[in-house]
């Protein structure tokens, strides 16, 4: 992954505190544990614990938010400026307390909570979107952090968004609270489950209520993806064209405080380096994993992750969404490049398929592959296809040097793509007429092309799948 890349992170900064001891005895004025203390730490909290943790992955990071004039406001700047975050747009507000979160806790288990905050938007909300205006043009992209405080009020939300549209610069946002409508058109929303209940006020309890819930607030929002966080079930990619479950890794739970902050900055960090909803958060995933592994409110390393990254089921850059993939057809196109699609299962990849897709990328300058998800291979090849699952179907095509862009999809056919991504040539493989192809229509309408391009005799997954049973069948006799 590049570096270096460049954030701004706005929202809620708070100061966490743990106060940790051991246990002996019982208060005699209540019925309450007395803990002897032993340490005291502080850490960011909030946005700047995701500023802290973009910082540790070799992200240069501008932070907007807000702090008292107080001890816990100088602290929480002191400990933001000594891991390397640009604090100078930080505002200093004299009459409200930095937001502060103290936890005891007593033999490792949490004793209680107590926060002091002030939840109210800032006075002066222009000074924030002057800063705003001055700092998109010099980052890469945009986190809101929203720990519903009052510093992300609907006035800077919507300024945020429409500004860093108008500049091509995605927005992810970390919501709260029940009116999702103040996010609309940022690019990525990361709620958790407990939240996506709340916004979209259902009893979340099994996987189809929670699709119902997701497919609800894509279309209210009207963004590109929404990531629901599991907890240790991992997390759940939503996109307007396919779902995608990333499981967790069972990690044994120390302590979860921050862990969402960890996973929002490494999701943010992998898809403004690779432009790929999926792998961002397949690191995304991982980086709560680990997070939950360390004590405190803790940051996950850039080393963490790389040994992570290259273990990912889809680490490829080339293996895209369906609107990332259409953003890299623009700008192949301004640059005079003929687009080319074809699609297929590509289960069992062999010699027949890589001819075939050399042949292809011939035709053109650019080849962008249509792959058939494991559902909708099973809708026409039966319930024992694919052998090969579709994240590693997808990394085999992306590792042919002939193939561009691969993009996955949901439906039978590859309509939907093919409307959306407008291809100059239109490639079908087999024994196909021109007017069977599906998508031909679109293609010639734009003054495009279809090709037809003969299969290798006697090469087929169909033909390598009963091979193998018949020679396993003649190993048993």
């Amino acid at each position: 992954m590049s570096t270096p890349i460049s954030v701004l992170v706005i929202g809620d900064l708070i100061l966490d505190q743990f106060i940790r001891g051991t246990v002996s005895r019982i208060s005699p004025e209540a019925p309450v544990p007395i803990v002897n203390q032993s340490s005291v730490e502080s850490f960011p909290g909030g946005a700047a614990n995701v500023a802290r943790n973009l910082v540790a992955l070799e992200v240069r990071v501008v932070l907007m938010g807000c702090v008292g004039d107080d001890y816990e406001g100088r602290k929480l700047l002191s400990l933001l400026s000594d891991c390397g975050v640009d604090i100078d747009s930080v505002q200093t507000v004299r009459d409200r307390p930095t937001s502060h979160k103290l936890r005891i806790i007593g033999d490792g288990q949490h004793v209680v909570r107590v926060d002091r905050e002030v939840v109210k938007p800032l006075q002066d909300q222009n000074k924030t979107l002057e800063a705003i205006s001055r700092h998109l043009p010099t980052v890469q992209g945009v986190i809101c952090s929203d720990y519903n405080k009052g510093f992300l009020s609907p006035a800077v939300l919507i300024g945020t968004i429409n500004e860093a549209s108008a500049l091509d610069k995605p927005v992810i946002i970390d919501p709260r609270g029940s009116d999702y409508t103040r996010y609309t058109r940022a690019t990525v929303l990361t709620p958790n489950i407990k939240e996506l209940q709340i916004a979209s006020r259902r009893g979340i309890d099994t996987p189809l209520v929670l699709d119902l819930a997701a497919e609800e607030i894509l279309k209210m929002t009207q963004v590109d993806a929404l990531l629901v966080t599991c907890g240790a079930d991992g997390v759940v990619l939503y996109t307007p064209d396919r779902k995608t479950a990333i499981p967790g890794t069972n990690q044994t739970v120390v302590d979860a405080s921050g862990a969402g902050d960890s996973l929002l900055a490494a999701f943010t960090w992998s898809y403004l380096s690779s432009q790929s909803l999926i792998q961002a958060a397949e690191i995304g995933n991982r980086a709560g994993d680990i997070s939950v592994t360390k004590q405190g409110t803790s940051a996950v390393t850039r080393d963490e992750l790389l040994p992570v990254a290259g273990e990912s089921s889809i680490t490829s850059p080339k293996i895209l969404d369906l609107k990332t993939a259409l953003n890299h057809a623009m700008v192949a196109r301004k640059m005079n490049k003929r687009i080319v699609f074809t699609d297929g299962c590509f289960d069992l990849l062999h010699g027949g398929h890589m001819e075939y897709l050399r042949k292809a990328r011939a035709l053109g300058d650019v080849l962008i592959v249509g792959l058939n998800s494991d559902s909708s291979v099973r809708q026409f090849k039966g319930e024992m296809r694919p052998i090969v699952p579709e994240g590693q179907r997808a990394q085999l095509l992306a590792g042919l040097s002939c193939v561009d862009v691969v993009v996955l999809f949901e439906d039978s056919t590859p309509i939907r793509v093919i409307e959306a991504l407008k291809p100059d040539v239109l490639v079908k493989g087999g024994d196909y007429q021109v007017h069977q192809v599906v998508g031909r229509e679109v293609v010639e309408s734009i003054g495009g092309r279809v090709e037809i391009i003969p299969l290798k005799e006697g090469l087929s997954t169909t033909a390598l799948i009963e091979e193998i049973v018949r020679r396993h069948k003649m190993a048993g006799n």
